[in-house]
């Protein structure tokens, strides 16, 4: 499975509203999508090597309740624990409130985690 496909599985398993790179149009709530920026890391082992990905996802929902219940500021809800349960996971980076200019009457907030998988 690429990268992509994992995360979309693990995440659309708890949200099947999860989306890569942008969303459809018109989306219904709550939703996700996520995009992931992918680097090398260089001089890790002879003949071998892993690759950082950086998961930035954000999550939508029409209230800050079921948001808090999907993705609350710190530990817990429920997507959170979908990507901590990755093989891949390494850590979270960052987590905070975010807007959704497609419609101001959407609350949305982001969550960016490190995966790293091996190159061979």
């Amino acid at each position: 499975m690429t990268v992509h496909e994992t995360v979309v599985s693990a995440l659309a398993a708890v949200l099947p509203n999860t989306w890569a790179v942008e969303l459809p149009p018109a989306p219904a709530w709550p939703a996700a999508v996520f995009d992931i920026d992918s680097a090398p890391e260089e001089a890790w082992c002879m003949g071998g090597g892993y690759t950082q990905h950086d998961v930035n996802l954000i999550v939508m929902a029409r209230t800050m309740e079921e948001l808090d219940v999907l993705l609350p500021q710190s530990g817990g809800g429920t997507l959170r624990p979908a990507l901590e349960g990755l093989d891949a996971y390494q850590y979270e980076d960052a987590c905070g409130d975010a807007e959704y200019e497609g419609d101001p009457e959407v609350y949305a907030r982001f969550l960016t985690v490190r995966l790293r998988t091996p190159r061979y």
